[in-house]
């Protein structure tokens, strides 16, 4: 997800990490990974927390 810098700071960030968590709760979604550099502010919000060991982390795919 990313949100132009000319309009961060109107909530906009928090409203759709908001909507994507209220819809995969109910469809049986457990938990939610994600990588962020600069907006652990927004997903602190929402309710994640950083996890213990970030370099554990692995990809799959192209780069």
């Amino acid at each position: 997800m990313y949100v132009d810098r000319s309009v961060r700071g109107k909530g906009l960030g928090s409203a759709l990490v908001g909507a994507v968590r209220d819809h995969l709760e109910p469809c049986g979604v457990r938990r939610i990974l994600l990588a962020t550099a600069d907006a652990h502010g927004v997903y602190e919000k929402a309710g994640f927390s950083a996890l213990e060991d970030p370099a554990k982390w692995m990809a799959f795919g192209r780069q």
